[in-house]
């Protein structure tokens, strides 16, 4: 079977979803590198017979070298198996971040800042990685993405941003607790979802 590659590894996650705070985003504009959290979830149709559960292994092996990963779960579905990946990437105002992927901090204003997922140098590596295990992998540097932020007192906006079952093209609000936002299609195929955020 040809394998059809796994999310992080390849092509576009089912979800992928970062919890993150605004402590932690406060802990980035202080000058530290933190680590979030992340959960992911891919399909993989039909089955995974001994080759593509062999390429499989071999991409979780070489991901591994450039990615925390913590768990890898493999369940088995009508239609074929679904991926479910737990591990944390660096959010950073480091712009020479090597890691695949990380979360990226920078300043929009003197008061606000931006966060957004980006690639590191190591995306190279992997997407050459993943084709030496198979020529039909191609590493996707862009996902559906979920942003569930933790924060009090803080003011957001996100643009073409699905909240609450309700899609906005921009959306303004404060945070005293949790908001989940979501981000997929679109522009999103080609840049990294993100919001701006003002701090506390």
């Amino acid at each position: 079977m040809a394998l059809i590659v796994v999310g992080l590894f390849g092509c576009k996650a089912d979800s992928l979803e970062f919890k993150l705070t605004s402590k932690q985003i406060q802990s980035v504009v202080d000058g530290e590198s933190v680590a979030v959290q992340f959960d992911a979830e891919f399909s993989l149709l039909g089955e995974l017979d001994e080759d593509g559960r062999a390429d499989l292994d071999r991409l979780i092996a070489i991901a591994e070298e450039v990615i925390e990963i913590e768990d890898v779960e493999l369940e088995t579905t009508a239609l074929g198996v679904k991926v479910l990946i737990d591990g944390s990437i660096p959010m950073t105002a480091d712009t020479d971040e090597k890691s695949p992927w990380f979360l990226k901090v920078s300043d929009w204003d003197e008061s606000t800042k931006r966060v957004e997922l980006a690639t590191g140098a190591n995306f190279k590596f992997l997407a050459g990685a993943m084709e030496s295990v198979n020529f039909m992998l191609s590493a996707d540097p862009y996902h559906p993405v979920k942003f569930k932020l933790k924060a009090k007192g803080a003011e957001v906006v996100a643009p073409a941003v699905e909240i609450d079952g309700v899609t906005h093209l921009l959306y303004r609000g404060a945070v005293d607790g949790r908001l989940t936002m979501n981000f997929s299609g679109g522009a999103f195929d080609d840049v990294g979802a993100g919001f701006l955020i003002k701090l506390p």
